[in-house]
C-alpha cells in the first residue's frame, strides 16, 4: 500500500455505524471467534524494514514514533555500508526489491537471530515475491545474520519493549472492540487453516503492506503490517477506528491476489488495454503493471463492501470517491458487481466461484477504453 492511502482511510472512520447493508455476513462465526487477531511488534519485520531503511528505501524510513527513527539512526549509525545493506542496494537496483517484496521475505524467516527458511525457497513458496532470486534471497539472509549479530540488534529490540507493549495493547484494544475478522470468510469462503496478525511497523509510518506464509502442514498466516502514523502527546502510538479500512485492505490481499493469479490468462487481455490509460497514476502509486493494478482493483472493491457493510453508505461513497480519484475509475461498478455477488450467495458460495463475472466486467470495460 502506498503511504499516502492511509489519509483517507483514517477520515472513513470515526465510530462504527450499526446500520446492517449486509444481513448475509451478520451473525458470528465460530471459527473466527475461535481465532481473534493477534497484534505484535515482529523483530523479523523490523530487522529486514531496518536493513532496507538503512539502504536508502524511502518506504521504510517513514518513522513518526517520536525517538525511535533518531534512536535507529544513532545506534546503527556505523553499520550503513555493512554487506547486507550492499546487497538490499543491489537488490533494489537490479530487481525491484522494495514496498511488499521485502515484507514477503521477512516472514517466511523462522526469527530475527537465525532467519531460516520456514519453507525451502527452491520449492516457490505461496506468497513470496517473485523478485528475490534464490541465490539472492539466501545471500541477503546470510549477510542479515551477520549484521543482526554484529549490530547487536536483539539489545535494541529488548531496550523497546515498554514501547512494543504499549502499542500492542491499544492495537488489541481497539480490534477487539471494533475488528470483524469473520467477515474474510463469510465473503471470500472459508479458509479453516488460517491465521491473522496485525504486525505494527514501528519504522514505517503510512507505509502498509499485506503479505501471507504457508506452511507445509497447510497452515496459512495472514498479515497485516501496519505502519504507525500516529502517536499521542507523550510520542506512544495510538490507533483509532478509522485505521481499520487499512487493516482490512492489507489482509484483503491475501485472499484477492491469489485470485488474480489464478486467472491471470482470464485478465490479461483487458488488464493489458486498461492499464495504459492509467499508466502514469498508477505508477506513482508503485503499481507498476497491469497485474498489480488488478490485484489493488480486486482489494479495493472488497475493502468497499466491508466497510459499506460496517460502517453504512456515506462512508462508503467517500471510500470510492478517493478510489476513483487514485484512477481506479472502475472500482464503482466492480464494486457494484461485488453487491451481486453479495446478493446471490446460494448460486456463488465463494468469490472464486464468481470469478467469470469479474472477468466479463473487466472485459467489458476494456471495449470501452480507447488506445492511449
Amino acid at each position: 500500500m502506498r503511504p499516502e492511502r492511509f489519509i483517507a482511510l483514517a477520515i472513513l472512520g470515526g465510530i462504527l455505524s450499526s446500520n446492517a447493508f449486509c444481513s448475509w455476513a451478520m451473525g458470528g462465526d465460530a471459527e473466527a471467534e475461535k481465532k481473534p487477531i493477534r497484534v505484535m511488534v515482529d523483530p523479523r519485520i523490523e530487522l529486514v524494514s531496518l536493513i532496507f531503511h538503512l539502504a536508502g528505501n524511502p518506504e521504510y524510513g517513514r518513522s513518526r514514533v517520536d525517538g525511535y527513527g533518531e534512536d535507529i539512526e544513532t545506534y546503527f549509525e556505523s553499520f550503513k555500508d555493512h554487506a547486507v545493506i550492499r546487497k538490499a542496494k543491489t537488490l533494489r537496483k537490479t530487481r525491484g526489491v522494495s514496498f511488499d517484496a521485502p515484507m514477503s521475505l521477512a516472514v517466511y524467516c523462522t526469527d530475527a537471530k537465525k532467519l531460516e527458511e520456514r519453507v525451502p525457497f527452491d520449492k516457490s513458496p505461496d506468497g513470496l515475491d517473485r523478485r528475490w532470486p534464490l541465490r539472492g534471497a539466501r545471500e541477503f539472509l546470510r549477510a542479515a545474520r551477520e549484521f543482526a549479530k554484529e549490530s547487536r540488534f536483539q539489545e535494541f529490540i529488548a531496550a523497546h519493549q515498554p514501547l512494543y507493549e504499549t502499542a500492542e495493547s491499544r492495537m488489541k484494544a481497539l480490534l477487539a472492540e471494533e475488528a470483524h475478522p469473520e467477515w474474510f470468510g463469510k465473503f471470500f469462503g472459508t479458509r479453516t487453516q488460517a491465521s491473522f496478525t496485525v504486525v505494527l511497523g514501528m519504522q514505517n509510518g503510512g507505509s502498509c503492506y499485506g503479505p501471507h506464509c504457508r506452511l507445509p502442514d497447510g497452515k496459512e498466516e495472514l498479515y497485516c503490517i501496519l505502519g504507525v502514523w500516529e502517536t499521542d502527546s507523550e510520542g506512544m502510538p495510538v490507533f483509532n477506528a478509522g485505521m481499520l479500512g487499512t487493516v482490512v485492505h492489507e489482509f484483503c490481499h491475501s485472499y484477492a491476489n491469489p485470485i488474480i493469479e489464478q486467472h491471470t490468462k482470464e485478465l490479461q487481455a483487458a488488464g493489458a488495454k486498461i492499464f495504459p490509460q492509467v499508466a502514469s497514476a498508477m505508477k506513482r502509486q508503485a503499481y507498476g503493471n497491469w497485474q498489480t493494478m488488478m490485484y489493488e482493483s480486486l482489494v479495493r472493491a472488497c475493502t468497499a463492501r466491508y466497510i459499506r457493510c460496517y460502517q453504512g453508505e456515506e462512508p462508503y461513497q467517500t471510500a470510492i470517491r478517493y478510489e476513483r480519484n487514485n484512477s481506479f475509475l472502475w472500482i464503482e461498478g466492480l464494486s457494484g458487481l461485488l453487491g451481486e455477488y453479495e446478493g446471490q450467495r446460494d448460486i456463488y458460495p465463494t468469490l472464486d466461484v464468481f470469478v467469470p463475472r469479474i472477468v466479463a466486467f473487466f472485459d467489458e470495460y476494456a471495449k470501452e477504453q480507447k488506445a492511449p
